[in-house]
């Protein structure tokens, strides 16, 4: 029994299916059919590859292991029974397993900032992606009938909290999408289109050494982007933030990158968890003191021979399910497991206008180089062939024309000042 479709699940459900000799029934459940494939994700959101392509079907991925697409309700560890309601069902069912592999991710953590949960923007799922995205064409259209530069300029102001991976690409994306759709409208200028970039530490991507930080925080400056160390956001309403210094930034769009949390479905269910908690496991992927259960992915700590904990990031749960279905297999088989030793293959990251940082295997790269591996590294991680097809597709027509800068309807209504509305995604 597989819970969590991610990276981590997925991976191992697909290495369980082809472990040769293997007789064992696969269930993977997880609310959706399909998993998104994450590295993707701010371009799905701006537009250079079509929302749908980043995604994997659930089922063409597993061919044979059992799906079941419902929402983890709880689990009874003594009596080997996980409890799960279909999505769209009223009533709960139940089923047993003789081996429980825990994958069921992370949230975005959310800490006690006022407001963040009423006015920040979240960019962890596809919804939110493209949510930003009609966001942001609403705010375009909104500051174009906007007669005050400074209202313009508010509304046309993203701040982007957190430094990691996913805030420095959400803010170098995010600013060329902007500059780039502002150019449609009239009444718009494309220097009232800025973002902030606020990190907490005293450098941006710091799972990257001093000299590639430096580099990418140099290109953003010289876009016009604004990044401000060690401080971070202490309060968020509908249209500005307050810093740490007491300082207020005019915004209408604040999104949260600043780190993440173990899902709450576990809370509760006797799990052995560090302060944060996540689950603690042993070398070989088993959860800490039980026989019979496993975790992977961003919500367990599995570590390194010396005891350092894996990032919580595709590769590394990718690599975890694989060894941790060949532990399995191993335990069904009546052999010995064995540790999980990966060998992390390094870190990529785009920063807008075909610009990148990368290190991979220890070499460093920069610039456009960077950014031309980092597509072609993940070109060739998308699984099945038709979907690497057709990302190299959109990938094409995005280099030779220019973006539908549209609204897809993926949104909802929010109130901002009381006579106004703005339709987001967040």
């Amino acid at each position: 029994m597989i819970l969590g479709g991610g990276f981590a699940g997925a991976y191992c459900a697909q290495a369980l299916q082809r472990q040769r000799g293997l007789d064992a029934e696969v269930v993977l459940i997880d609310r959706n059919n399909y998993f998104v494939f994450t590295p993707l994700l701010i371009e799905a959101g701006t537009g250079s590859i079509e929302p749908r392509h980043a995604v994997v079907p659930m089922r063409a991925f597993l061919k044979t292991a059992e799906f079941l697409m419902a929402e983890v309700i709880g689990a009874d560890l003594e009596r080997r029974r996980i409890t799960y309601r279909l999505v769209g069902a009223d009533a709960d069912q139940a089923i047993d397993y003789d081996h429980l592999v825990i994958a069921l991710g992370s949230v975005t953590r959310l800490p006690d900032v006022p407001g963040l949960r009423e006015h920040g923007v979240e960019l962890k799922s596809l919804a939110d992606a493209v949510g930003l995205r009609d966001r942001s064409i609403a705010l375009l259209e909104r500051a174009n009938a906007t007669e005050d530069p400074q209202e313009r300029r508010a509304l046309l102001h993203f701040v982007v909290i957190g430094g990691n991976f996913t805030g420095v690409e959400a803010a170098g994306e995010g600013h060329m999408f902007l500059q780039q759709a502002a150019r449609l409208y009239r009444h718009v200028d494309a220097s009232e289109a800025t973002v902030t970039l606020v990190e907490l530490g005293d450098r941006i991507l710091g799972a990257l050494g001093d000299d590639l930080s430096e580099y990418a925080a140099a290109k953003l400056r010289a876009r016009g982007m604004t990044i401000l160390l060690g401080t971070t956001v202490t309060e968020i309403t509908h249209d500005q933030v307050t810093l740490t210094d007491g300082s207020t930034l005019r915004t209408h769009t604040a999104i949260w990158c600043a780190g993440i949390a173990p899902n709450p479905v576990t809370k509760g269910w006797a799990l052995p968890v560090d302060q944060r908690g996540y689950i603690l496991c042993e070398r070989d992927l088993r959860v800490r003191g039980m026989d019979n259960v496993w975790a992977i992915g961003d919500g367990a700590v599995n570590t390194d021979a010396g005891g350092n904990a894996y990032p919580a990031t595709a590769q590394h749960a990718i690599q975890q399910g694989r060894v941790l279905a060949g532990n399995l297999a191993a335990v069904l088989g009546g052999r010995p497991t064995r540790p999980c030793d990966i060998r992390s293959r390094g870190s990529l990251a785009a920063i807008g206008c075909r610009t990148g940082v990368a290190e991979v295997y220890g070499i460093k790269l920069s610039g456009f180089a960077a950014w031309w591996l980092w597509r072609t590294v993940y070109l060739l991680k998308m699984p099945t062939l038709a979907r690497k097809v057709r990302v190299a597709l959109d990938w094409t027509i995005d280099f030779f024309f220019s973006r539908d800068y549209v609204q897809l309807g993926l949104h909802r209504t929010i109130r901002t000042p009381p006579d106004h509305d703005v339709q987001s995604g967040g």
